[in-house]
């Protein structure tokens, strides 16, 4: 909520490794869905993308 106030109409990414399970379950809580995976820093990766809110 607070990123929409600030940012609002904006897209939200994030990473975290894919070994990081609980990380990646709080991302799909919040509403992130995967736009990649790749690696980087010798771990497998995973990309998260949040669609901006949109009222109708």
């Amino acid at each position: 909520g607070w990123l929409e106030d600030v940012l609002p109409g904006e897209p939200v990414v994030l990473a975290t490794q894919t070994a990081n399970i609980r990380s990646m379950r709080l991302a799909a809580k919040l509403g992130f869905t995967e736009a990649e995976r790749f690696r980087a820093w010798d771990a497998d990766q995973w990309l998260g993308l949040r669609a901006p809110v949109t009222s109708d």
